[in-house]
């Protein structure tokens, strides 16, 4: 597993300098590894470079500067990186084209737990909420997950052989299916497992 520790990140005055470069990198990457399932469910398996930008954001917009501050939201954001034997991500279900939003959103309760992924032949993986984290709704029109799915060591071997990656909602009211996904991206995801 990729461990954050406090090294891995700019001084502030340093990433004041490079953080136009480095938020352009991390949309880049953030594109890379986004699955979108429908018209309201995107996933974002995030890695080290994209959670030590949100991280370096985060403390930037809230000037967080004292070490124990620091090294308590690397801890929360440690959660949301893979490891050797699962990947996460976060999963953002946006409703705010709905004609009801708030409808919508209700519509879409238990989806966290009907997500899945399947690499090759191998069963479709259903994700698991972390634990310490709960559906937390950003926006009348949003709600955000952090979900993990936990392979097995054929799986695993699979994504490294470039197998096929599928993804998939089997919730009633949002039964949805990807076409494969890009290449690139399941090579991308599946550097995370190593």
């Amino acid at each position: 597993m990729t461990e954050l520790k406090i090294e891995d990140l700019l001084s502030t005055e340093d990433y004041e300098k490079e953080r136009d470069f480095l938020l352009s990198e991390s949309i880049t990457k953030k594109k890379l590894r986004t699955i979108t399932i429908g018209k309201n469910v995107n996933l974002f398996f995030e890695n080290k470079e994209t959670v030590l930008n949100k991280t370096q954001e985060f403390l930037r917009d809230g000037d967080i500067t004292s070490e124990g501050e620091i090294k308590e939201n690397l801890s929360i954001y440690q959660s949301l990186l893979a490891d050797t034997q699962s990947l996460k991500a976060t999963m953002v279900i946006d409703c705010s084209m709905e004609e009801d939003s708030n409808s919508a959103i209700k519509d879409k309760k238990g989806v966290e737990d009907r997500v899945w992924i399947q690499i090759g032949e191998n069963d479709r993986v259903f994700s698991n909420s972390t634990p310490t984290v709960e559906g937390s709704l950003v926006n009348q029109h949003q709600i955000v997950f952090i979900l993990e799915f936990n392979l097995s060591n054929l799986m695993i071997k699979d994504f490294h052989a470039d197998m096929t990656l599928y993804a998939g909602v089997d919730h009633p009211k949002y039964n949805v299916r990807t076409k494969e996904i890009l290449k690139i991206t399941t090579a991308s995801l599946a550097k995370e497992l190593t």
